[in-house]
């Protein structure tokens, strides 16, 4: 113990090896791991190291029993050492656990269930049992290391213990609860998350007031960990501690890794909590900063926030995420590309061509796997994108869905079959064709929706539109019909002068200045549209020529990282629904509008509308 380096350490083991007991050695072993992890103080390289560890583990075969304090010792300095689970040494000291395990204190089950955990190591399950009976048994000796290591390796073994053995940790972190540090209060709340347990309202209460009292202590994982935590198990932190995290996290945002940034930006968009912009920000300069290193997970965790968030990043942010999702993209999961492909679609962001045939080409590589949750937003995202996927690709999601399509939610059907309608119709060029039978499916399945009550007011819109688009191919039940159509028509019911945007009321001024007569927020006859200024001009012959100028925000648009528009999915399918009622249509785009000095924007509508022939 008193070896200033691990060469020292070595010539004591290979001169006296022979004359050690179980405690020689595992003074040793730690000893090593100790310095092994110093500077200064590692001398030996690995092969002499392991010559060394070698000696000790040879010796460890001769003792027929090995005390409590000394098992838990060498498993904790395997682990230190980097040692996997099922190294020769590791599984010699953990077969002598079942015969210790009552001598075991509360930092010895902490120290060896860390390890195990650490080294990927998986104990039997009568050890696991005996574990948990001593956990019970000196519950009342655990300090906060020790109970937060043990929580934390059980999570990460993947091991569920008894609601017994959770239920008395949890009366023991309300009684030190004060005494833990970040770290401990982070690894306890993540662990409870992995594992699914739901802690007490008092033991939530108690943790979120120690959260306040020293988080600016907190480092990013320790940071990140909490607040996914929270989300994970559907607690709604106080205004007070997400203030708190969100303040620490801008004093650190610089030390956060892929990972952490990507969980705590999925933690606040999944508790409904709306980071400050200078929160988002900072968020942003440091994914950028550290973009090349993000993984699947944390790029996808990453843009569903900011799109669930209703954030807007800059084009910067949204271009370098693009091209990290093209050079990783073939180890997108199913649930990454959908959630991608969905907050990119919600983000109004316009992918490159290459970017799109990338998705489009890992989808194909893993449609079995996709669940009806990211096959619904993948035909989604592709509809509001105006992509036109490949013959094979539609085919395989053909499939895909009619293998899975009695698994679908209420949402998801409906989510689907307006996408299909609007990826059938939106195209220009080559129309898409839909196999009937899937159209079929899917409305079998709304109908049985209906008749339970477990369709909501946006659900039976979507149903309506797309029997709009998709006419007999998709004609729902006269009841079912009657439904949607009152769902439809209830966005119009009610509109105030004093809701209409900036941007109606300047192009009513507008036409107001060039004296032409037009009708506010009138209805389309057959009900499906609200136009926000019907203008009635004349022909030639003295006929009527009617013009529908809808104001568009950036919300109809799909953006590209060259800063140009493209119109999305649904308002090329209503411009062209409103020319097949014999209307013409000027969408005023909101970012070529305020582009205009005040003395352009009266010249830019009038030649708009001479084009039209509306005079």
């Amino acid at each position: 113990m008193k070896a200033r380096n691990d060469g020292e350490v070595a010539d004591i083991v290979k001169q006296h090896v022979g004359e050690f007991n179980e405690i020689h050695v595992s003074a040793a072993v730690s000893r090593i791991a100790k310095l092994t992890a110093r500077r200064g103080t590692r001398t030996l390289g690995k092969s002499q190291r392991d010559s060394v560890l070698l000696l000790l583990e040879e010796r460890l075969h001769d003792f027929e029993r090995i005390r409590a304090r000394n098992v838990a010792g060498l498993l904790w300095s395997y682990a230190k050492l980097r040692y996997p689970g099922n190294h020769s040494a590791v599984q010699c000291v953990s077969d002598h656990v079942l015969g210790v395990v009552d001598d075991f204190n509360a930092m010895d089950i902490a120290n060896t269930v860390w390890a195990w955990a650490t080294m990927g190591h998986q104990p039997s399950a009568d050890a696991l049992a005996a574990m948990e009976r001593r956990v019970l048994a000196c519950v009342d000796d655990f300090k906060p290391q020790a109970l937060a290591n043990t929580v934390w390796a059980w999570a990460t073994m993947r091991h569920q213990p008894s609601a017994d053995a959770l239920d008395a940790l949890e009366r023991r972190v309300l009684a030190c609860v004060d005494d833990f540090d970040p770290q401990a209060l982070a690894n306890t709340v993540w662990a409870w998350a992995t594992m699914r347990h739901r802690p007490s309202a008092k033991a939530m209460t108690a943790l979120e007031r120690r959260v306040l009292a020293c988080v600016d202590d907190f480092n990013p994982q320790a940071l990140a960990n909490t607040v996914w935590a929270w989300a994970t198990m559907r607690h709604q932190p106080s205004t007070d501690a997400l203030a708190a995290l969100e303040r620490r996290m801008l004093a650190c945002v610089d030390d956060f890794k892929p990972q952490a940034l990507a969980n705590t930006v999925w933690a606040w968009a999944t508790m409904g909590h709306q980071p400050s912009a200078d929160a988002l920000a900072a968020m942003e300069r440091r994914v950028l900063a550290c973009v090349d290193d993000f993984d699947p997970q944390a790029l996808a965790n990453t843009v569903w926030a900011w799109a669930t968030m209703r954030h807007q990043p800059s084009t910067d942010a949204l271009a370098a995420l693009e091209r990290r999702m093209l050079a990783c993209v073939d180890d997108f999961k199913p649930q990454e590309l959908a959630n991608t492909v969905w907050a990119w679609a919600t983000m109004r962001h316009r992918l490159s061509a290459d970017a799109l045939a990338a998705l489009e080409r890992r989808m194909l590589a893993c449609v079995d796997d996709f669940k009806p949750q990211e096959l619904a937003n993948t035909v989604w995202a592709w509809a509001t994108m105006r992509h036109q996927p490949s013959a094979d690709s539609l085919a395989a999601l053909e499939r895909r869905v009619l293998a899975c399509v009695d698994d679908f939610k209420p949402q998801h059907l409906s989510n689907t079959v307006m996408a299909v309608a609007m990826l059938m119709n939106d195209i220009e060029g080559d129309k898409i064709t839909i196999d009937q039978n899937i159209l079929d499916r899917l409305l079998r399945r709304l109908e049985h929706a209906a008749q339970l009550r477990s369709l909501d007011v946006i659900d039976y819109r979507q149903i309506f539109l797309a029997h709009h688009l998709l006419s007999d191919r998709f004609k729902p039940s006269a009841t079912l019909l009657d439904q949607a159509r009152e769902a439809w028509a209830q966005q119009f019911a009610s509109v105030s002068s004093s809701s209409r945007s900036f941007l109606n009321k300047e192009v009513a001024a507008c036409l107001d200045r060039l004296s032409i007569a037009y009708d506010v927020e009138a209805l389309t006859e057959d009900g499906m549209h609200r136009i926000d200024m019907l203008v009635r001009g004349r022909t030639d012959d003295g006929g009527e020529r009617l013009l529908a100028i809808k104001c568009d925000g950036r919300a109809r648009f799909m953006r590209a990282s060259d800063g140009t528009y493209r119109i999305d999915g649904s308002t090329y399918a209503r411009n062209c629904d409103l020319r097949k009622l014999g209307l013409g249509v000027l969408s005023v785009a909101r970012h070529e509008w305020i582009r205009l000095k005040k003395d352009e924007r009266d010249a830019y509508l009038s030649r708009e509308l001479q084009e039209r022939g509306i005079v």
